[in-house]
């Protein structure tokens, strides 16, 4: 519900102590042009749970008790993968950041450290995202302070050929920090091993000032041949021998370094007894490595550590759900499940134990409707807790059977509360799986969240682009189709969450069409994958087209029929991946050839989106523009940026129209299929209305897609969001308020103006109707502005004016002030046939003239 001021604006206008005085003559007699309303989408990547657990309104989180990775550190921006160990008792590391993994602790410093490393010096030969430096740690001895001595591998080779567009505030300060360490470091253009220590130095900063930061020094160093470090990822075998102050390294059997200096502290108190260890701790950062036979051995030969280290380790309850009860005995069941490969053994050995998972948003008169999957012996029961652990909804399900069974549920909640939903076992040992619940509404509704659905509706997204973003480069269509308790969740962490792919193709087109928005899909070329595999993933894109818009006697179409939906859904945009800067355009052009013959010949109708942004752009119209129908660019304008950006990206588009009128095929059109402000305050707004009024102006600009879409508000990053949620509730961000004022008044006739407005930005369009003359102003300055209206009209009905003017940049919307940005209403002053208009400083806002019939 939009919070409403009514305010009017007499003859006088506002009383201020200075203001901007402009003026602009509309031509409204005929339309200059027309705009698409498909400039109004979104993103819809899966990121930060805006689908899973999100948009679909499944309230568990990992519902098929798989274990998970370890990540080694709170996530930045929630991108990454963790540490693991696979069936080949073989530990793998993570892939971004430094993320520390704990082997052991011991308290000696006389032991051998020894081990297998397959190490290589990169994980993308141009990573776009990286930023820091890449090397293999292992923290082998503890200073007197306890500060850690490092052996480390490094190779700077590839560090130097980066391309790091850095987006997220995580980001941006990881590239400073890490261009100040490389600076500070200075390291040879050779790999090397070197014993280190890390110093706190001081280094330039913004505006003259300093900061410090923390870096590596090393003590002692070697250079490392292309045989010892290189990309074929080989084994290699690791011992590290320490003895008092000295430490020597020997790796394939080879000593390669040696140190003697090393501080032995006192590791025993007045009492003897043992005061400080050692600690043995692995790091990686933005590179790939997997250990195996990890031993540490006392000098004497005694075995301190083997095997695995414990935050890898299977634990007895999955992460996301928490034991409770006396007596409980928990583990998780290895290749004894319904849904891949885990299922969770819970033993009440007196009374009741049990697991739950909170918090959940309890609703009295709501049906909360699930089931789960269990086998054994005892009783079982799923219930609805509040925060104090009384049960205000429980359903027992009976003793359940030996062999596994679904057992459906529904919980209705005597009282509205916080709370958690629990699984319990009385006097037995069951094992569970596959536990599912949503509410009766939700259902109803299509499976999706009520509120957020609603907001949606309200923003009403002329186009939706899916499923990323970064997230569709290693996305398998196939996960999320069929039956959902057949679909299995992703095997690794992104964007803080193993998605469980419940929401999956059948239920994004479902989606779209309850908010009436067009579908765009977007395809992976899997760039990373060996080449022997390319033509296979090309027919994998072909086939998700054919299961989108085939017939049901198609191969694919029949599946679809299967799966509920005999109809063709005639998905008419398909985008050819996504921000390809890493794989080069050479490559690149030749997948956007190559899929868009073979998805044409399926299909002739559709529209191809190839993926812009290089610095051959030119060169790629020039050379392959009969390939694509839309150029896919992104853009994310830091905070400053919320006056100055549109200005900026209007001059780059026409730069775009000329190299697009001078190509093969001057019908290309622009998609901006990636656009915000990194900032979710009321410049958040500004920079929405710019950007729109921009993009209105322009033919070449055709499509448009904002992100983020939705997100979560525990996310650590990407705080830009339209509609920002938790577990119960949402609001929505300025962009989101702006583009929902935007496009309550959109047009596509486009109407011409003459006059300066200077930095005040305006789009004139004339309604479908005709009678009214619509203009949306923007003034990103400090200073108010009064706009003088002159058109070729006979008269004015009225001029009414909805905006917002929180009076300062940094208001934002929360949770706990859903309308610090409030819309506010004026009358504008009607002066003959001219309209006046006093526009408030750090406002945007629409008028609505209605002429004289």
């Amino acid at each position: 519900m939009k919070k409403t001021l009514l305010l009017t604006f007499m003859a006088v206008g506002l009383t201020v102590s200075a203001q901007s005085e402009y003026q602009i003559t509309v031509q409204s007699k005929k339309p200059s042009g027309i705009i698409d309303e498909m400039l109004y989408g979104q993103l819809f990547e899966h990121i930060y749970f805006s689908a899973n657990n999100g948009v679909w309104q499944e309230l568990i989180q990992e519902r098929s008790f798989e274990p998970e990775q370890y990540p080694g550190i709170h996530p930045r921006d929630g991108y990454f993968d963790g540490w693991f160990i696979d069936d080949d008792q073989v530990l793998h590391s993570p892939t971004r950041y430094e993320q520390p993994l704990r082997i052991d602790s011991i308290g000696t410093c006389d032991f051998n450290l020894t081990m297998d490393v397959n190490w290589r010096a990169y994980k993308l030969a141009r990573r776009s995202w990286s930023g820091g430096l890449m090397d293999i740690r292992f923290a082998f001895r503890n200073k007197a302070d306890g500060t850690p001595y490092y052996l480390r591998i490094h190779d700077p080779y590839y560090e130097s050929r980066m391309f790091t567009p850095a987006q997220t505030q995580a980001q941006i300060q990881a590239a400073k920090e890490a261009e100040a360490r490389a600076a500070l470091q200075q390291q040879a253009a050779t790999a090397d091993f070197s014993i280190c220590r890390m110093e706190e130095r001081e280094v330039p900063g913004w505006g003259g000032r300093t900061r410090r930061i923390n870096t590596l020094v090393p003590l002692v160093s070697a250079p490392a041949t292309k045989e010892q470090v290189n990309e074929s990822q080989q084994w290699h075998k690791l011992r590290v021998e320490s003895r008092g102050s000295r430490v020597t390294v020997f790796w394939d059997d080879v000593q390669v370094l040696t140190y003697d200096g090393l501080e032995v502290a006192d590791r025993r108190s007045t009492s003897g007894r043992l005061q400080g260890k050692n600690f043995v701790t692995f790091w990686v950062n933005y590179t790939e490595a997997t250990y195996r036979n990890i031993q540490l051995t006392a000098a004497d030969g005694k075995v301190l550590f083997q095997g695995t280290p414990g935050d890898v380790q299977t634990p007895a309850v999955a992460q996301q759900w928490t034991a409770f009860g006396d007596g409980g005995q928990y583990r998780l069941v290895k290749d004894d499940a319904i849904n891949m490969r885990y299922s969770q053994l819970i033993t009440a050995t007196k009374g009741q134990a049990g697991i739950f998972q909170g918090p959940q948003n309890i609703v009295k008169g709501e049906k909360y409707v699930g089931s789960i999957y269990a086998k054994g012996k005892g009783e079982l029961m799923v219930g609805l807790r509040d925060t104090n652990g009384r049960f205000v909804a429980r359903q027992s399900l009976g003793k359940v059977g030996k062999s596994w069974q679904k057992y459906a549920f529904t919980l209705e909640p005597e009282t509205s509360c916080d709370g958690d939903f629990a699984i319990v076992v009385n006097n037995g040992s069951v094992q569970v799986d596959m536990a599912t619940m949503t509410t009766q509404t939700g259902i109803n509704l299509g499976g999706f969240r009520p509120d957020i659905l609603q907001a949606v509706k309200e923003l009403h997204p002329t186009c939706l682009r899916w499923p990323g973003g970064g997230y569709v480069a290693q996305y398998d269509w196939q996960w999320g189709i069929g039956p959902q308790e057949n679909r299995q969740r992703w095997d690794h962490w992104m964007w803080m969450d193993y998605d469980q792919n419940c929401f999956g193709t059948d239920e994004f087109i479902r989606f779209c069409r309850e908010v009436n928005s067009e579908p765009v899909i977007v395809v992976s070329v899997k760039f990373e994958r060996p080449a022997s595999e390319y033509n296979q993933i090309l027919q994998d894109a072909v086939n998700w087209l054919r299961y989108c818009n085939a017939p049901a006697t198609d191969e694919w179409g029949a599946k679809r029929a299967a799966n509920g939906h005999p109809e063709p859904y005639n998905v008419k945009y398909w985008e050819i991946d996504n921000e390809m800067w890493e794989m080069g355009i050479e490559r690149y052009e030749q997948c956007v050839r190559d899929f868009s013959t073979a998805m044409r010949k399926v299909d002739p109708s559709i529209k191809i989106i190839a993926c812009g942004g290089f610095r051959e752009d030119e060169q790629f119209i020039q050379r392959s523009g009969q390939y694509f129908d839309y150029l896919s660019l992104h853009h994310y304008e830091q905070q400053g940026g919320y006056a100055s950006g549109p200005v900026r990206l209007g001059q780059q588009y026409d730069n775009y129209a000329r190299m697009i009128a001078d190509g093969p095929n001057p019908n290309i059109k622009l998609f901006i299929s990636e656009w915000n402000l990194n900032s979710i305050d009321w410049r958040t707004g500004l920079f929405a209305g710019g950007f729109l009024n921009m993009c209105e102006a322009r033919d070449v600009v055709a499509m448009g897609a904002a992100a983020l879409f939705i997100r979560r508000t525990d996310a650590p990053d990407w705080n830009n969001a339209f509609i920002n949620f938790d577990y119960k509730d949402l609001f929505k961000a300025p962009n989101c308020q702006v583009t929902e004022l935007w496009y309550n008044h959109f047009s596509k006739y486009r109407l011409a103006y003459s006059g300066e407005t200077g930095d005040v930005s305006v789009s004139t369009t004339l309604s479908e109707n005709g009678a009214d003359v619509i203009v949306k102003v923007v003034n990103p300055t400090e200073t108010p502005a009064t706009l003088r209206i002159k058109g070729d009209w006979a008269g004015v009905e009225r001029a009414q004016f909805e905006y917002y003017a929180p009076g300062s940049l940094t208001v934002a919307n929360s949770m706990q002030n859903k309308h610090a940005v409030a819309l506010k209403q004026a009358q504008a002053q009607v002066d003959g046939t001219d309209v006046v208009l006093a526009v408030p400083a750090l406002s945007a806002g629409v008028l609505v003239i209605a002429k004289n019939k």
